[in-house]
Formats: structure tokens, C-alpha cells, sequence
């Protein structure tokens, strides 16, 4: 391998062009090409940013050290499995695949080909959420969660119910921090007179083994975009907004929970009544997240977001569609 990682990207449309635009600012990679079925979207976004449009897969795999998947969920397991079986590491787009056994199947060629698989569960490099992990993993026991990811309908992601769209995300982030094995999953859904199938607002309850429990409600039919993440713990009240990248904690009838002078030189820090304000700077997560990926390819890091990480959460996706009979 060459100083620089070689890097492609499987898949030309609007994720996909935010992969190679990343990539093309990121330090130590070389971004060599792009490939995707539709050979007009590959020749575009070649020219948009200066690469190669592969004609194959084959031709990729001869060409680069490292791929980044972004294409449609189903071909995720037959595209991923094909680089990783060559000892090519893969960055694959969430959801890691669309069956347990395909799941496997990714998983088990990262491991006997000895190649990174980093799953791309975005929220996880939000650095409010990274900032949150350390909050709840020095101090605090965590006793509920409640998110709510909601948003108009949207042309962008149309094939799959709005627990595999956005849902996933929130499950994803909970088991992070909850770490324990979920035991209990119930659901239901709105069913509106467009929308009579359900699968546009549906809300899911998550109990854990450790006795923790989830609140979860996604949404394509509500006309405010909202990104919220609240933990209520043995200590605290702590609300986050993913899309702010900011955390209000809140502590009653004691002295601050936020030793200000262990915080971060980068951290602001405000305080009002109960609430203590931390507004982080923002980043910008697919660069964090590709950043990872490399170092992970370099033996500098190991993956946030494993395989099996990305199938726990799935299994939970899985059973609310099936409570709701999707």
C-alpha cells in the first residue's frame, strides 16, 4: 500500500457525490474513481470532480485499496461482499444490508479477508453524540431515552418505511449508549387517509435487559424538521439536537453537573437556573467519518461502527416492521 489510501466510490447519486466530494478534500487519500450501473451518473460526477468512471467492478477492485458503497440498500451485500473477498476495505452505507444472512455474509468476508468494514451510521460522528457518550460513560446511569426524528415527506428515499429510513439512526445511537441486550419491542403507527399503509409515522418502544427503556418516533409526514435526542438519568435531564450539534443538562436542587473547569479549552459553556449549556462546534460528520475509515485502514483506530454493531440494530428495525406487520 502507497502512502496515499487509493479510494473509489460505488454509487453516483446524491450520497454518493457527498462521499467523493469528502474524499476529495480529505488528507491521505487519493480519490482515483467513481463507479455506478448508470454510466451517465458515473461520467458526470467523473467530471465533476476530476476522477475516473470505471466501467466495472472488476476494474475498480484492480485500482484501490479502499470503496465506499453508497448504493441501493438491496445490492449492498453482493457489492460489499465482491471487494471485501480481494482485501478491499469497505465503507458501506447504512442500512449494512437488507437480510440477517446477508449481514453475515458481509461480516464473515471482512474477517477472513482481513479488510475494514465500517458501516456508515452517520449520527455516531455527530459530535454532540460523541460529546454525550463521555457524559453518560463517566457519570451517570442512564434510566430512559426518548428521540424523535421527524420531517416532511421527501422524494429522496422512497423504497423503504420510515424505521429503516430514519428510525435506524436513533436505535443505533441507544444501543451505543445504553449497552445492554434489548429484550421487549413494541409499535404502532399512524395511519393517515394518504397514507394508509402506516409506514410514513411510526413509533417504537425499547426495553433493555438492564432495565433501561427507549422511546423512539420517526416521521416523514411532520412539516418541521426535528433531530432530538433526551436522556433522563439517576442525575440528570439531558436534552441534545442533533442538528444544532448542542446539549442543555439539567440538574435539580444541586450544584452543577458540569465541572466546567474538566471541560474541553474548545467548549463553551453557559449556565442558566438548572440547565447547563454546552454548544460544541460543529464538524462536519461524513468527514469525521471518513477519516475514521482511513485511520481504521491504517491500524490507527478499530471501527466505530462494526458489522455486528450495524446488525443489532437491524434486528431491532426488523422486529418493529414485523409487530407492525410490514
Amino acid at each position: 500500500m502507497t502512502d496515499l489510501i487509493k479510494v473509489a466510490v460505488i454509487g453516483a447519486g446524491m450520497m454518493g457525490k457527498n462521499h467523493l466530494k469528502t474524499y476529495k478534500s480529505l488528507n491521505g487519500v487519493e480519490l482515483v474513481g467513481v463507479y455506478d450501473i448508470f454510466e451517465d451518473a458515473a461520467k458526470a460526477a467523473a467530471e465533476t470532480f476530476g476522477i475516473k468512471a470505471f466501467s466495472s467492478l472488476e476494474e475498480v477492485a484492480q485500482n484501490v485499496d479502499a470503496v465506499s458503497v453508497v448504493t441501493t440498500s438491496v445490492t449492498h451485500a453482493d457489492v460489499g461482499e465482491f471487494f471485501l473477498k480481494k482485501g478491499i476495505h469497505c465503507l458501506i452505507e447504512k442500512p449494512l444490508a437488507t437480510s440477517e444472512d446477508e449481514c453475515h455474509r458481509l461480516i464473515d468476508a471482512a474477517k477472513k479477508n482481513n479488510a475494514v468494514l465500517l458501516v456508515g451510521h452517520i449520527e455516531r460522528f455527530n459530535p454532540a453524540v460523541e460529546q454525550l457518550s463521555k457524559i453518560l460513560a463517566d457519570t451517570s446511569k442512564i434510566r430512559s431515552l426518548t428521540a424523535q426524528r421527524m420531517s416532511a415527506a421527501s422524494g429522496r428515499i422512497t423504497d423503504v418505511d420510515v424505521a429503516m429510513d430514519l428510525m435506524i439512526h436513533d436505535v443505533e445511537v441507544v444501543q451505543s449508549l445504553v449497552k445492554s441486550k434489548v429484550v421487549n419491542v413494541e409499535a404502532m403507527s399512524v395511519k393517515t387517509p394518504d397514507k394508509p399503509e402506516g409506514k410514513d409515522y411510526i413509533s417504537a418502544l425499547i426495553g433493555f435487559e438492564n432495565g433501561v427503556t427507549a422511546n423512539l418516533t420517526a416521521s416523514r409526514i411532520t412539516q418541521s424538521r426535528v433531530r432530538t435526542l433526551a436522556v433522563t438519568t439517576d442525575e440528570n435531564y439531558i436534552d441534545m439536537d442533533f442538528i444544532n450539534q448542542s446539549i442543555n443538562v439539567c440538574t435539580q436542587g444541586r450544584s452543577p453537573y458540569i465541572n466546567k473547569e474538566a471541560l474541553p479549552e474548545w467548549m463553551n459553556y453557559g449556565l442558566k437556573g438548572c440547565e447547563e449549556h454546552l454548544f460544541i462546534p460543529a464538524n462536519q460528520p461524513l468527514m469525521a467519518e471518513q477519516t475514521h475509515f482511513i485511520n481504521c485502514i491504517l491500524g490507527k483506530e478499530t471501527p466505530r461502527i462494526t458489522g455486528e454493531n450495524a446488525l443489532e440494530a437491524l434486528k431491532v428495525i426488523w422486529k418493529i416492521q414485523e409487530k407492525l406487520g410490514f
